[in-house]
């Protein structure tokens, strides 16, 4: 089996879907008290990661994040939830990265088991299944068909983003497979790989990139 793995925030999409989805639940009016508390809670350890306060750091502030987004979900009803994530894909259709989603449908009828992997939730990612994707995984936020609380979730990131690949696909030949990130923070998926790609790369993953002769997509470096 080869595997083409493909990153979401910043690679399949233009942009960080976390601040979106937060601004889309302003705009639907959804519990807005706890709306404000978590963003407040969001920009002070944000200030911390700026600052490398109290061991923040990028990745910290990324996973507790999206983490306490689980409590915004939790508070309203399944019924109104599944309306907002169904909206909220309509919403985000017109940050996907067209260049991405033309190199899906090539990836897709190349032969590739295609797989959208993100620290995102599993139940945010899964209508992208629509777009071609064989196999969305995201952090698990759902247990007994309920929303689990922000104390209770694991983020997929870094270092697990590659064990979980690892452990579900034992069978896969990662010379053979490729995968498409953003992110420095995404170095483990695309060194798991034979065939690493590049996308729009932060400072840092472009600096390894460059030096390792990773692709970069739809750009000649």
């Amino acid at each position: 089996m080869k595997l083409a793995i493909y990153d979401f925030d910043g690679t399949y999409m233009n942009i960080q879907v976390l601040p979106e989805i937060l601004r889309f639940w302003k705009q639907k009016n959804l519990n807005k008290k706890l709306l404000k508390k978590t963003n407040r809670i969001i920009i002070r350890r944000y200030i911390f990661h700026k600052f490398g306060l109290f061991g923040w750091n990028k990745h910290t502030f990324r996973a507790n994040a999206m983490s306490l987004t689980a409590d915004l979900f939790r508070s309203i009803e399944k019924k109104e939830l599944d309306q907002f994530l169904n909206e909220l894909y309509i919403h985000l259709q017109k940050y996907i990265n067209k260049d991405m989603k033309l190199q899906l449908a090539k990836d897709n009828a190349d032969g590739y088991y295609t797989i959208l992997l993100s620290g995102n939730f599993n139940v945010i990612l899964n209508p992208f299944i629509k777009e071609g994707f064989r196999e969305v995984i995201g952090s698990d936020v759902v247990k007994d068909n309920k929303i689990i609380k922000s104390d209770e979730v694991q983020i997929i990131i870094h270092d697990l983003k590659q064990q979980i690949i690892k452990d579900k696909f034992e069978d896969a030949n990662f010379k053979s497979c490729k995968a498409y990130a953003d992110s420095y923070y995404d170095l483990p998926i695309l060194e798991l790989v034979g065939n690493p790609v590049v996308v729009n790369p932060d400072k840092k993953l472009t600096e390894i990139a460059k030096k390792r002769g990773y692709r970069f997509f739809n750009k000649k470096c």
